[in-house]
């Protein structure tokens, strides 16, 4: 039965129809993991919004399930697109001045066990782990940015946690990372781990617990030419060449200052809520944010539906990627609660007396022995507030929940270079 359900799935287009085949899998094969299986209700958003190449129907069950069930994503292509057309936009039409989010330091995120996590983040993606092994938590670096893990402390209860769209890494080399894929792919069996789709210069995996990560070799850049007559190079200056369209800091960079890095955040969201988290972030913060429509990256569907996108400036070609998805369930974004990123802001006391006056100012119990913001002197005093809730500035609605670390400029860590050697 396994065999022909196998047979189906890698020789069907139809991903709703690959949706079927799949759940029958579940229901034949035990898959043993290093976390609790979630109820099959959270076996989150089968009709996901990027299409698995052929090669990936062809990896074990384990890593099909993983594929096409981990959540909602636009693809490699369509976010490169949109991050390179809002960084267009704001080299165009931004006064320059600074304001909003100026840096987004790290991504933060449970995980099931810190041995699994140093097997792919830095013995197969390359990041440097800041710390000796540590079983409760680590950093793991990638250019000036990082991952913060910690295991979870109760496997019976804690799941590990799971962004409902995707998270976009450009990496010095994807060719060192395909010479490490058959190691990954023993040292990592029975997780999520899979790769999705590879492309020349671009692709997509699950990490372990079903996180998908898109990846782009830093070349992908070098490749680049200026649709303008005059492209880089079009002014004797240096700094101009640097910073036009085709330089080094151009607007088209996937890498981040020049550097490998976290390009991108995706997060999915309700149909209907794309315009009040753009409001969110442009009236609380003062975000530089860009609306587009767009459609998913699926080559298989020329029915494609439209969807809604608000892209948000979170650093120089850095950006967090609102996208509405019909598919979201609320297990998806169950299993996305606590997760955090840590940014930094130019106005902090106003900023905290403006979500103070929302009641959205948060401390995480989790953190308290690093920093406290119930009062504006506890985060004056820590350099930090928090807040969870991104809510409908109008109506005061909870929306969709993303922990923001929030540190001001005058913080001893703003742009801290972690220690990094590129592998």
């Amino acid at each position: 039965m396994v065999a022909i359900l196998s047979y189906a799935y890698a020789t069907t287009r139809d991903r709703h129809a690959r949706a079927t085949i799949i759940l029958a899998l579940l229901a034949c094969l035990p898959i043993a993991v290093s976390f609790p299986v979630l109820p099959s209700s959270s076996v989150a958003v089968v009709s996901t919004t990027m299409n698995m190449s052929k090669s990936a129907a062809s990896t074990d069950n384990t890593n099909s399930v993983a594929a096409i069930s981990s959540t909602n994503t636009l693809g490699p292509r369509v976010l490169r697109k949109l991050v390179q057309e809002a960084s267009f936009q704001s080299h165009q039409t931004h006064t320059l001045d600074l304001g909003g989010i100026v840096w987004l330091e790290h991504v933060n995120l449970v995980v099931g066990d810190m041995n699994t996590a140093s097997k792919f983040y830095v013995d197969f993606l390359g990041m440097t782990s800041e710390r000796e092994a540590n079983p409760k938590s680590n950093h793991f670096n990638l250019g000036q940015q990082q991952f913060h893990l910690a295991a979870t402390e109760n496997v019976e209860k804690d799941w590990p946690q799971r962004v409902t769209g995707s998270i976009g890494l450009c990496v010095p080399s994807l060719a060192r990372i395909r010479e490490r894929l058959d190691r990954a792919q023993s040292e990592l069996i029975g997780t999520l781990f899979s790769v999705v789709e590879d492309d020349t210069n671009a692709m997509t995996v699950t990490c372990p617990w079903g996180n998908v990560i898109h990846l782009y070799d830093v070349s992908i850049d070098e490749e680049y030419c200026p649709s303008s007559s005059k492209g880089a190079g079009s002014s004797e200056q240096k700094m101009v060449v640097m910073h036009e369209e085709g330089g080094v800091y151009g607007p088209h960079r996937m890498a981040v200052r020049g550097n490998p890095g976290i390009r991108y955040v995706e997060i999915a969201c309700a149909v209907g809520t794309i315009d009040a988290i753009a409001e969110f972030y442009e009236t609380l913060l003062g975000c530089h944010v860009t609306r587009r429509t767009t459609t998913e990256d699926d080559p298989d569907n020329n029915d494609a539906n439209e969807l809604q996108v608000a892209i948000v400036s979170v650093g120089p070609g850095v950006h967090m990627v609102f996208v509405e998805q019909k598919h979201l369930t609320r297990e998806c974004m169950k299993l996305m609660e606590g997760v955090h990123i840590c940014i930094y802001i130019p106005n902090f006391q106003r900023s905290y007396n403006t979500l103070q006056e929302r009641s959205l100012i948060w401390t995480n119990p989790r953190f308290t022995h690093l920093d406290s913001c119930e009062t504006w002197s506890e985060a004056a005093a820590s350099r930090t507030l928090r807040f969870k809730d991104i809510v409908d500035v109008r109506t005061g609605e909870k929306i969709l929940e993303l922990e923001h670390e929030t540190r001001p400029m005058l913080h001893g860590q703003y742009m801290k270079v972690p220690p990094y050697f590129p592998n």
